[in-house]
């Protein structure tokens, strides 16, 4: 064991021996006499140690042991371990150190003084020895595995970084990368870890898990792997967590508006106006370029051109097109465009690697977290999802506004189903534009414009 370890043992024998007797901790005297003989054990002077004739190194080895080896032999039971003699040995020492500092501790105790405990914050935290990685018994390996897959179904620089992430999580949790080795009692092991750590059940199931289950149900029907371990692993249902993720109230949108309008940067002043009167997806909006803002020739009309040229889309319902809401242009978004001289609006095109995070992703992360630090308790709680928080919000407010179904659904990227899907063609922009302008106007734009003219006359991206 380690010191930091033999440590950790001793405080456990120290924090169960005085909790067992600090309630009603007898008299003074016996605390002195009981103190009295731990001191005589360090020293080697204790019971049948002291008559002996041998080395005074001898005498303490075995006074140690007389009086404290009982203590280490419940630890150690206690923690199921079996160490070698020489951890042993300074365990006993440590532990003789530790029962001299609780016989004083139980002495104040029995004299009335039940002051702060000085000595119990010195004992470290004891944590479970790590297992010696095991070797593979088959072809792959785990993570070798999750390449091949990522690899085969060209995954997304987003999707592989995440998934990546979850399996390590597995391998480093069960202390293998063999597939082999890992059973279905591993895995479920592993997400009751993760419910511990806090993780909420979305997290652990549409996350960590999927990534699991997809990879294991691949390898089974690949052969790499001889069973599927994850197949019976439920998901994790969580009733201490709220309801469904909601989307901004008012009160929060105007708050995020507000401070958004103040921004110069780009990506926090422009996505979140962006987002709220035309309810995209967070990476939908940050993978604009100049010319995907557009405008039609027949009706004039200023939109968001959504198409999979300026990169993944969720779905093929999702190229769409958005038309801008009347505050937008009037905040002079169009106009800022305008002056952009790179393609991206938001961020600056660079070559990806594959085990990192897309700019886009890094972008909409970034500007999550700025939000979060607006302090908003809905948002701070995981109520309301930074970003995505729009989405529920516009989607709300085109029901309430009772916008068709149709219409409603070709906005947000939704698939048409039924006769909706065989049928409806290209809806006309004029309809679509009259939706999106129902959408009532946010009311803090007049903190905005002073901050849009500074943008437009060249704010560089950042």
């Amino acid at each position: 064991m380690t010191h930091k370890q033999v440590l950790a043992l001793a405080g456990e024998v120290y924090r169960t021996f005085t909790a067992a007797c600090e309630e009603d901790p007898d008299t003074p005297e016996l605390w002195a006499s009981v103190t009295h003989a731990n001191v005589r054990a360090l020293h080697g002077r204790y019971g049948r140690a002291a008559l002996l004739i041998a080395s005074d190194q001898e005498k303490r080895a075995k006074s140690l042991a007389d009086r404290f080896g009982p203590f280490v032999d419940v630890v150690l039971a206690k923690r199921s371990l079996v160490v070698d003699a020489d951890s042993r040995a300074r365990l006993v020492e440590q532990v003789g150190v530790a029962m001299r500092e609780a016989g004083e501790r139980l002495f104040l105790h029995a004299q009335g003084d039940y002051g702060p405990d000085t000595q119990i914050d010195r004992f470290p935290t004891w944590t479970e020895p790590a297992e010696p990685p095991k070797q593979p018994t088959g072809r792959f390996t785990l993570t070798g595995l999750f390449e091949k897959l990522a690899n085969e179904r060209a995954y997304s620089p987003k999707t592989r970084a995440e998934w990546a992430r979850s399996v390590k999580s597995l391998v480093a949790h069960v202390g293998t990368d063999d597939p082999e080795r890992i059973t279905t009692e591993a895995i479920i092991a592993w997400t009751d870890d993760l419910v511990a750590k806090g993780l909420t059940a979305k997290t652990i199931n549409d996350a960590h898990l999927a990534a699991v289950k997809a990879l294991f149900k691949w390898a089974k029907a690949k052969r790499y792997v001889s069973s599927n371990p994850a197949l019976e692993v439920p998901k994790v249902e969580r009733r201490d967590e709220g309801q469904a993720e909601r989307g901004y109230t008012l009160a929060e949108a105007e708050a995020v508006l507000r401070a958004a309008s103040r921004e110069k940067n780009p990506v926090r002043r422009w996505l979140p106006w962006l987002m709220a009167y035309s309810g995209a997806r967070a990476g939908e909006v940050a993978q604009l370029r100049r010319q995907d803002v557009r405008q039609e020739p027949e009706t004039g009309f200023w939109y968001l051109d959504i198409n999979p040229a300026a990169g993944r889309l969720k779905n093929k319902p999702s190229a769409r097109a958005v038309p801008l809401h009347p505050h937008l242009i009037e905040l002079g978004f169009v106009e800022w465009v305008a002056t952009q001289s790179r393609e991206r609006l938001f961020y600056e095109e660079k070559a990806e690697r594959g085990d990192r995070r897309s700019r886009r992703s890094v972008t909409i992360n970034r500007l999550g977290d700025w939000v979060r630090g607006l302090g908003l308790p809905g948002v701070v709680s995981g109520e309301v999802a930074p970003n995505h928080g729009w989405r529920h919000r516009v989607a709300t407010e085109l029901v309430n506004l009772e916008v068709p179904d149709t219409i409603r659904k070709r906005l947000l990227g939704h698939a048409l189903h039924g006769q909706d899907n065989r049928y409806v063609g290209r809806i006309v922009m004029e309809r679509l534009h009259d939706a999106v302008a129902r959408l009532p106007r946010y009311a803090v734009s007049e903190d905005a414009k002073p901050e849009i003219r500074k943008l437009a006359g060249g704010e560089k991206n950042r």
